[in-house]
C-alpha cells in the first residue's frame, strides 16, 4: 500500500485536528458570526495568494488591522445572537467591506514600508561602521608607516 506523498500534504501542514474541531463547534453554535468572520477574513486569504512569500510578522500586522475592522460587525452579530438577517446585513454593508479591504491594503503598506525603512536604517548603520573602520585602518597604517620611517633613520 502506498503512503501519501509529502508533496500532497504541503498545503495542510499548519492545519491540525483541533482546528477542525473548533471550526465545527463554531459552525454548529454560531454560524452567523462565523459567516461574518469568514467574509471579513477573505481579504487575508486573497493577500496570502497574492503575496505567498509574506512571513508571519506581516500576516500578524494584517490580522491586527483586520481585527480592528471586525470588532463592530462581530459585536453586532453576537448581540443579535447570530441572527441570519443581522449577519447578512453586516457583511453587505459597503462601508464595512471597504474598510475591510482598505485595512488589508494599509496593513500591507505599513509592513512593506517598515521593512524598507529597517533595511535603509541598517544599510546606513553599516555604512557608518565601515567608514569608522576605514578611518581606523588609515590611522593605524599612517602610524605604522611613520614608526617604520623613524626606525630606519
Amino acid at each position: 500500500m502506498k503512503e501519501p506523498s509529502a508533496r500532497g500534504r504541503e498545503g495542510l501542514t499548519g492545519f491540525k485536528w483541533w482546528h477542525g474541531l473548533i471550526l465545527g463547534l463554531l459552525l454548529a453554535y454560531v454560524p452567523g458570526s462565523l459567516l461574518v468572520g469568514g467574509v471579513l477574513l477573505l481579504p487575508l486569504v486573497v493577500l496570502h495568494f497574492v503575496d505567498p512569500d509574506a512571513d508571519r510578522q506581516r500576516m500578524m500586522i494584517v490580522l491586527f488591522y483586520l481585527g480592528a475592522v471586525m470588532v463592530h460587525p462581530l459585536r453586532a452579530a453576537w448581540l443579535a445572537h447570530g441572527d441570519w438577517q443581522t449577519c447578512v446585513q453586516q457583511i453587505t454593508q459597503p462601508l464595512t467591506l471597504i474598510l475591510d479591504w482598505m485595512a488589508v491594503g494599509v496593513a500591507w503598506l505599513v509592513a512593506e514600508a517598515s521593512a524598507i525603512g529597517a533595511r535603509l536604517w541598517y544599510a546606513d548603520y553599516a555604512r557608518r561602521e565601515r567608514r569608522a573602520i576605514e578611518k581606523r585602518i588609515t590611522a593605524l597604517r599612517d602610524e605604522w608607516l611613520d614608526a617604520e620611517g623613524q626606525g630606519k633613520t
